[in-house]
């Protein structure tokens, strides 16, 4: 790859801009500081033991006309001269996320690369496969097993290991289990899965899925102006995300299972990257799964799109049992995202480094915490020394160190930073409008930012200029000259995600938010929850104030999943109390399970037509009337603005 000194191969695509000169000079100082023999090596790890090629893939739904994935469109990466408007570390390991395929890892391990944002890895047993993760939904799960057939012929799959309890993960098993596996096929996973999955990917699902259209840019062109690659994968694909609670739990810290003939060894890593995880050695291949606590990349100890805060130094004692157990005899090091190490030296040193860039960025912050610095200033102030970010597997193509440490201070301290004055803030609108009077007014601020987008100050010219827009939210120069800022941001950015974030802002104050109008949980989902966790996603719809001084139980008999439920209104709280019926119930509601499923997931009123109602409908349509409109489509760059 070269650096573009010597043309510009931007594309115009509406109101996007070129790179100015401060962003041309940040990049180039990136590009001159970069190590090719570090580049090098990622290189030869992204490309070892790739048996078949996928590089041009896509993979379509069965209605949709967008793909739900599609490679072809980062073909522009191929491109030897490396654009002004792309961070050139960013850029390099967009490359290496082009190396999609079938993998060899060992004899009898090998690997589905760049079909989704992570890996499929299938181990070879004595009559079959045995599938470690299975992507993000079944349309990508369904072609990766596909493509392993082609190759090798069909073999049954006799069991599925899950390593945690993110959807990129799970998403795909009902491809796997309904089309692919044997009948009686185990699913493994981690102790407390089930529970993790529903707590994080369906109770705050709607903001959730919302701020992950930011973090993994699926509404940006593909393009060196647009998504480039999100470090731990080319970017999320759009199908159907599916789920199954027949699983077989791992409750023990480290335990053997035989499967298929083959010996796997499980060991606990909770409270890490996901809350439920856990690693998988293979003594046969000398072989370690590291789930996603090693990634090729910096990781995040708080996801953008938002999660509980992990916990680093629980991810950095993890990594060392792993090595206390199988340090002297693996040869092997693979993950669920990005490429594997091979040599017992180069695993090692790979385990320890990663290890320590997150016991590292704990105990700093700790340090600075423990000195009376507050959590912006801890994000400024923990750097990483080059024992550690030399390795490119400890770039932040990911996570970041600044959104690292204040992770750590959140998961310690929390949002209060110990000054008063910040106890009880005006709200962003209200203090909008009171620096922007203070400053002399909208225009003699905008006059003001322009001069500083001039010098270069993008972040302090994003910062200012939202000011203006968040106490005029129809002020267009604001909005154009924020939008501005935020691309060249993003246009430096060394981590994919947070490039899609800077991205994501602009094109949303340029043009507005596109809508997404799918369900944000799907029905497959919904058909693997308890009816207890599918009914809580009515108790946070519903307006408190309003229902404040009701009291009364509500039974729902859900036909076809045969279940039943007593519930109540009480206080302003709607609560699940029981999986039998009450006597005393003021109404009892019977409907199918797609009403049910319909009715928590949209606006839309349920057909009355397929609801019986027996006792006071009043009651029933008062409960209606306590829902809190769903909206998936919330503002984030500008005010939130109640209908």
């Amino acid at each position: 790859m070269q650096w573009n000194n010597e043309r510009n191969m931007h594309t115009n695509r509406g109101l996007r801009k070129d790179a100015t000169h401060e962003t041309v000079q940040e990049n180039t100082t990136v590009y001159e500081n970069m190590i090719p023999s570090k580049i090098n090596l990622e290189s030869h790890f992204a490309k070892a033991g790739m048996l078949a090629d996928a590089s041009m893939s896509v993979i379509r739904g069965g209605n949709q006309i967008v793909p739900v994935w599609d490679l072809r469109s980062y073909s522009f990466l191929h491109d030897h001269w490396i654009p002004y408007t792309v961070n050139p570390k960013l850029w390099a390991q967009g490359n290496l996320n082009l190396n999609a395929g079938l993998f060899m890892v060992t004899d009898n391990i090998y690997q589905i690369r760049g079909l989704d944002l992570a890996n499929m890895t299938f181990i070879r047993g004595n009559t079959g496969w045995i599938i470690i993760d299975c992507l993000s939904t079944k349309e990508t799960a369904e072609a990766a097993i596909q493509f392993v057939n082609r190759y090798f012929g069909e073999f049954p799959i006799h069991a599925v290991i899950i390593t945690h309890s993110h959807e990129d993960h799970y998403g795909g098993i009902s491809a796997v289990i309904d089309h692919f596996a044997d009948e009686d096929a185990m699913i493994y996973v981690p102790v407390n899965f089930t529970d993790h999955v529903i707590e994080e990917n369906v109770t705050a699902g709607i903001a959730m899925s919302r701020r992950g259209i930011y973090q993994f840019g699926v509404e940006l062109f593909r393009d060196p102006k647009g998504q480039i690659d999100d470090g731990i994968g080319k970017t999320q694909s759009i199908g159907t995300v599916t789920f199954s609670r027949n699983v077989q739990e791992i409750t023990e810290a480290h335990t053997v299972k035989v499967i298929d003939g083959i010996d796997f060894e499980f060991l606990l890593a909770l409270d890490t990257e996901a809350p439920s995880e856990m690693f998988v050695y293979i003594p046969g291949e000398l072989s370690l799964c590291i789930a996603e606590d090693c990634n090729a990349t910096l990781h995040n100890l708080l996801t953008l799109r938002g999660a509980k805060v992990r916990d680093a130094a629980a991810w950095a004692k993890s990594i060392q049992n792993a090595i206390d157990l199988w340090g002297d005899t693996l040869t092997t090091v693979f993950g669920v995202h990005n490429w594997p190490r091979f040599g017992n030296q180069d695993c090692i040193d790979y385990l320890e480094k990663q290890r320590d860039v997150y016991q590292y960025i704990n105990d700093q912050t700790l340090r600075l915490i423990n000195k009376g610095y507050t959590l912006e200033e801890v994000g400024r102030m923990v750097k990483l020394p080059a024992s550690l970010s030399e390795e490119w597997y400890n770039s932040e193509f990911y996570g970041t160190v600044i959104h690292n440490a204040k992770a750590v201070y959140q998961r310690y301290l929390g949002w209060y930073n110990g000054n008063p004055v910040n106890l009880n803030k005006l709200l962003p609108q209200e203090a909008a409008k009171k620096y922007v009077e203070y400053m002399g007014g909208e225009e003699r601020v905008l006059e003001k930012a322009r001069k500083s987008f001039e010098g270069g100050e993008y972040q302090w010219v994003a910062e200012i200029t939202k000011h203006v827009i968040f106490a005029n939210p129809d002020h267009k120069e604001a909005k154009l000259l924020c939008a501005d800022a935020l691309e060249q941001l993003g246009y430096v950015a060394e981590s994919g995600i947070w490039r899609n974030e800077y991205l994501m802002g602009a094109q949303e104050l340029r043009y507005g938010v596109i809508p997404i109008n799918e369900a944000f949980i799907s029905y497959d989902v919904l058909e693997n929850i308890p009816l207890g966790n599918i009914l809580y996603l009515l108790s946070i719809r519903i307006d408190g104030l309003k229902a404040g001084e009701l009291n009364y139980k509500i039974n729902f008999i859900i036909t076809e999943r045969n279940e039943k439920a007593t519930t109540e209104v009480k206080r302003g709280v709607f609560r699940y109390l029981s999986d039998k019926l009450s006597e005393t119930a003021a109404v009892t509601v019977t409907m199918p399970k797609e009403v049910l499923y319909e009715l928590v997931t949209s606006n839309e009123s349920p057909d009355t037509s397929r609801i019986i109602i027996e006792g006071d409908i009043d009651q029933w349509n008062v409960f209606l009337s306590l829902l809190d409109r769903i909206d998936p489509n919330f503002n984030i760059m500008t005010p939130i603005r109640d209908n």
